[in-house]
């Protein structure tokens, strides 16, 4: 029972750093210039990849709550969850000024984001479809990272 609840708490702590890089990416999209149209789809395709992401996750964290029966409110009420505090310390990563910074702080932010996937799939015992799915988000956000320092090499 209370790895569910461990398990439930970290489902959520990623579907909040999910919405946070979805806002990110979006943001940053929308203050991209005309000229900058491919990076604007690239930053899309991670805001849409993020809105999976969320839906995923939700999925899982309702399968756990069924387990769970009627704790989830207890588990939902803790606001900063372990993951998600490695998370906010770089949430705001999607500012800047000026494209390379942009890239560098995406790059540095999908960093973090990866660092706190690790995490769960190093600490947390978890079934192996959650293990699974979070082990595949981990990696797209692994090659997202790897594509914002392409184009950071390529300026």
């Amino acid at each position: 029972m209370d790895n569910l609840k461990k398990i439930l708490e970290v489902l959520n702590d990623l579907i909040r750093i999910n919405k946070d890089r979805e806002e990110g990416y979006t943001k940053a999209s929308r203050e991209l210039t005309p000229a900058e149209h491919n990076l604007r789809s690239a930053f899309e395709r991670k805001a849409q990849e993020s809105r999976n992401n969320i839906v995923q996750l939700e999925q899982l964290a309702d399968e756990v709550h069924h387990q769970l029966d009627d704790e989830q409110s207890e588990v939902q009420s803790s606001l900063s969850g372990q993951i998600y505090k490695l998370w906010s310390e770089v949430k705001d990563f999607f500012t800047g000024k000026d494209r390379s910074t942009v890239l560098k702080s995406c790059a540095d932010g999908e960093g973090k984001a990866k660092d706190c996937y690790e995490s769960v799939l190093n600490e947390v015992d978890l079934p192996d479809k959650i293990h699974h799915v979070l082990d595949e988000q981990k990696n797209s956000i692994d090659a997202s990272q790897q594509e914002m320092i392409q184009m950071i090499a390529s300026q």
